[in-house]
């Protein structure tokens, strides 16, 4: 038995109704789990009227901010792998075990439609 098979009833969950954007696909910080606690902090970009330049400051200040956006949406999209995969648990930070067991879990679902397909067309025979 694979160890997909382990969490037959939540595959067959996620499976029938979809994926629940409100609750999975939302940030950590948005979840309110106590993993998420701070993690997340306002970045605000330095703006001027048109016309005006930026300094070198307000420059450097605007590539960091985006910097850290940048970085911020990564850990996000990791997060929600994270929640998604169920044979991923959130002591699991190394990206490339989270990319490793996505990809599996990917083919994992393509195989299992592929043989629902298989006997959906042998039903309807």
């Amino acid at each position: 038995m694979s160890h997909y098979h382990e969490h037959g009833n939540a595959y067959a969950e996620i499976l029938a109704t979809g994926i629940d954007d409100e609750h999975i696909l939302q940030a950590p910080s948005e979840a309110g789990g106590p993993e998420s606690a701070g993690k997340r902090t306002r970045v605000t970009r330095i703006t001027k009227k048109k016309g005006e330049l930026l300094t070198e400051d307000e420059k450097k200040a605007n590539h960091i901010a985006s910097e850290q956006k940048r970085r911020q949406n990564i850990r996000t999209g990791y997060d929600q792998l994270i929640q998604i995969v169920p044979t991923l648990t959130p002591s699991q930070r190394s990206e490339a075990l989270i990319l490793q067991k996505t990809v599996e879990y990917i083919k994992y679902l393509l195989m299992e439609r592929e043989i629902l397909e298989g006997q959906l067309k042998d039903a309807n025979r």
